[in-house]
């Protein structure tokens, strides 16, 4: 009898060994995302002269800093550019190096971006930065469309404060800036507030989806607007 549960215990132990090893087959650690680093150039918020090409182009230099990655993965970086005016694609591209040259249109708003991928396929978007291309002869740019905040587009909250930022290329003219509101259930949304100095805005809200938007004006009579976008009041 003693010897029959010894080799009953001996039976159990090794089907649990062979349990723990069928639940440890590979390397269970989970794969980090990478981390996005610092852009370089061109700054955020401002306008870009780079190397002129033409009387109506100009080279633009990229950089940014490498991703930081945990496992030490390959990294490869997708870049892309957007014309703000016409919400746009430009230019996409796969790269391994953290820098780039394009060649973009003078005279046009353009914002960029850089999403990093690892070799297991995890990925992680950079921010947005948006710089002006200059004019020829211009004495004052418009202001860039003001970069939405909060609520994030898509974001479910029982209350929202709308909150943004604006920026204009001009010295000295940010801190001019006045702003139109534009909120509400339809698309594209009301006017709610005129000409605030202010870059939030709050009301009472019932639930439902909402849209809202910034109009940018600037002292001399410029304006630029932002994307649209949404959240639900819950």
């Amino acid at each position: 009898m003693v010897r029959f549960f010894a080799i009953l215990i001996l039976i159990l132990f090794i089907a649990c060994e062979k349990n723990d090893v069928g639940n440890n087959d590979g390397d269970n650690s989970e794969n980090s995302f990478p981390e996005a680093n610092s852009y370089i150039t061109p700054p955020n918020n401002q306008t870009c002269t780079g190397n002129l090409i033409s009387p109506i182009q100009i080279q633009v230099n990229f950089e940014w800093e490498d991703f930081y990655d945990a496992e030490d993965d390959y990294l490869t970086y997708t870049f892309s550019i957007i014309n703000q005016a016409s919400s746009t694609e430009v230019v996409n591209e796969t790269l391994t190096a953290t820098n780039i040259s394009v060649i973009l249109d003078k005279g046009v708003t353009y914002s960029w971006n850089v999403v990093g991928t690892d070799s297991d396929g995890a990925s992680t978007s950079g921010p947005f930065w948006q710089f002006q291309t200059p004019f020829d002869s211009v004495s004052n740019y418009a202001p860039f469309p003001a970069t939405l905040l909060s609520p994030i587009n898509g974001e479910s909250l029982s209350s929202a404060v709308l909150s943004w930022e604006g920026n204009d290329p001009d010295p000295g003219e940010t801190d001019q800036l006045k702003y139109d509101v534009y909120l509400g259930t339809t698309n594209p949304p009301i006017l709610v507030s005129a000409n605030t100095t202010e870059q939030s805005h709050s009301q009472a809200l019932t639930p439902g989806i909402y849209f809202w938007k910034i109009v940018s004006k600037d002292p001399n009579g410029n304006s630029s607007i932002s994307q649209i976008r949404q959240f639900e009041i819950e």
